[in-house]
């Protein structure tokens, strides 16, 4: 993300909101620790605001859990946990928690109800928002939310991660006049060289697939060429107890290796000690089994395989 500095040319104080579960096993979590990361890497000064979730295990390190350095400042935020009010209860804390700051320059979030409230807080704070789907994906709600947002006076920009789903907001009325910058995905790079050794030290071919095992990953395309091709071990790194027994009921295949979760700091080392990646996607992609995002989405795995160095299939 060090594009951004072409736009924050001098060292900011930067609150970030997210609605993830920090920590957690989402994509999204880790995302949102490698922004922060990032932004701090590059200068500024930063303060991610997340919910505070009771069940929280309180012993885990969290920069350690994500493999990220301690370079930015972490507060949870409480909200009232209740369905279909937890947002505005969560925002509104955002709310009042920013209003209490001092010399902040931008607000930047994946939170929408959070950041349309932070532009309320100072006229001098500039806020960017950045949707990881487009409008017409979003509830009603958060409809009127986004059409209000772009209208607020110290409100920058929307910030994605394709150019697919820019052009979806730039061919949308409601935002035809807004500025929309695309920032790409990306890794840690380059990735440390370990790896695990009992993967490494198999005589076999090697090829690994890291990732939820939700719908449209291509599990099945793996499956099935893991039973055409019993001299290649296929390893599947990653997914929940559920998924892994649904996959495993599947196939049968003795050469299907499954590693299960695999802490976020530690993934590069398997994609380290694999010969070839795979990223089988399908033309329908859910996301945490829910909704199909295939037409913009820009997966963190293939940025993270492109650092390992490694050949990798994925589909077009």
């Amino acid at each position: 993300r060090k594009d951004f500095n072409r736009f924050w040319n001098n060292k900011m104080k930067i609150v970030y909101i997210s609605n993830s579960i920090i920590p957690s096993r989402t994509a999204n979590s880790i995302h949102v620790m490698k922004m922060c990361q990032a932004f701090a890497d590059n200068g500024h000064e930063v303060i991610l605001l997340a919910p505070e979730y009771n069940n929280l295990e309180q012993n885990i390190s969290v920069f350690e859990y994500y493999g990220v350095k301690q370079n930015f400042e972490i507060k949870y935020i409480k909200f009232l946990n209740v369905n279909k009010i937890w947002s505005f209860s969560y925002a509104l804390n955002t709310y009042k928690f920013i209003k209490n700051l001092d010399n902040i320059d931008i607000v930047y979030g994946r939170d929408l109800k959070s950041c349309f409230f932070a532009t309320k807080t100072s006229k001098n704070i500039k806020v960017e928002y950045e949707p990881h789907k487009p409008y017409d994906k979003h509830n009603f709600v958060d409809k009127y939310f986004l059409k209000r947002i772009v209208k607020e006076s110290n409100f920058k920009r929307l910030v994605v991660i394709s150019e697919a789903l820019k052009t979806l907001y730039k061919n949308n009325k409601y935002f035809r006049n807004t500025e929309c910058y695309v920032a790409h995905d990306g890794a840690d790079f380059p990735f440390n060289s370990d790896i695990i050794e009992t993967i490494i030290d198999s005589k076999k071919l090697n090829i690994g697939y890291t990732g939820h095992l939700y719908q449209g990953r291509g599990i099945d395309i793996i499956l099935k060429i893991a039973e055409r091709y019993l001299d290649i071990n296929f390893h599947i790194v990653g997914g929940n107890p559920m998924d892994i027994k649904y996959w495993k009921n599947k196939s049968s295949s003795k050469n299907v290796i499954y590693h299960g979760f695999v802490e976020p700091k530690s993934v590069y080392k398997y994609v380290n000690s694999f010969d070839i990646l795979l990223a089988p996607y399908q033309n329908k992609v859910s996301i945490a089994g829910r909704d199909d995002s295939s037409k913009y989405m820009s997966p963190l795995k293939i940025f993270e395989y492109m650092a390992s160095n490694k050949a990798i299939i994925v589909s077009d």
